[in-house]
């Protein structure tokens, strides 16, 4: 594993703590005020990618991250729209960035977050859950060879194809997801991930509101981000991908981001 932190905390007094990359394409903004960063999408145009965030996770090989459990992840934030009126995708938590910029998935995808769809994605990895909406989840789709990746790649773009990779790949990932329909977005909140070895336990407020076990345990990597992607994906879903237009300006703000290392 890289050489890793056992303890961060940004309250963004002074900028940005130096370990997070800041990136910004497309129609989007990184702003810092003392103890204020803003993410910000302001004008979108479909077909193009806009993404604000900060990460760690540019800083190793996909392979090679910083962080594993046991950790704890503590954020404080809100957002400028709520659930259903913010568009494109959200959240902060952890990931191993299994994507190419050609959309080739390079590694199984591993996660545990806080995260948002808006209505125009369907993304549930559990079965009759709604795909959009504010959520704690993870996704742990473990390891795989590269030359597995490859094949399936190649056999995903074949037509008709994708149902039967999401259902063998159903097969071996384990997925657990809570809607958080009662969480206004809008308003401050701090929320919590206890990544465990053998469990996830996701709060806000201090107040649990989600457990579930067999979480990744892959390295993964810091992300806190807003976008303005669409994708459908998942058990017995056709898979499609798009960025929407954004005319409407829309942000998440952060007051601060820790991560302490568990003993």
């Amino acid at each position: 594993m890289a050489n890793a932190t056992d303890f961060i905390e940004d309250r963004f007094i002074r900028g940005f703590h130096p370990r997070w990359v800041r990136f910004a394409i497309g129609h989007s903004e990184i702003e810092s005020a003392p103890g204020l960063a803003r993410l910000i999408i302001d004008g979108a145009v479909e077909g193009q990618l806009s993404d604000a965030e900060i990460d760690d996770h540019r800083t190793a090989p996909r392979w090679d991250l910083h962080w594993t459990p046991p950790l704890t992840l503590t954020v404080r934030a809100r957002f400028s729209h709520p659930a259903g009126a913010l568009r494109g995708t959200a959240g902060f938590g952890f990931w191993n960035d299994p994507f190419d910029w050609s959309g080739n998935v390079q590694a199984p995808p591993n996660a545990i977050w806080f995260f948002y769809a808006s209505p125009e994605s369907d993304m549930a990895f559990v079965r009759d859950l709604r795909g959009h909406g504010w959520r704690a989840a993870f996704l742990n789709g473990g390891k795989a060879d590269r030359v597995t990746m490859a094949v399936g790649n190649a056999l995903f773009k074949i037509p008709a194809m994708n149902k039967l990779i999401f259902a063998a790949a159903e097969k071996r990932m384990d997925a657990a997801e809570f809607l958080l329909d009662a969480v206004d977005m809008t308003k401050w909140h701090e929320y919590k991930i206890e990544w465990r070895a053998d469990q996830a336990i996701f709060a806000v407020d201090a107040v649990e509101v989600f457990r579930a076990k067999n979480p990744p345990n892959v390295p993964l990597g810091f992300v806190a981000w807003v976008d303005n992607n669409a994708t459908t994906m998942g058990p017995g879903k056709d898979f499609s991908f798009t960025r929407i237009a954004i005319a409407e300006r829309e942000w998440m703000e952060l007051a601060y981001v820790k991560i302490e290392r568990d003993a």
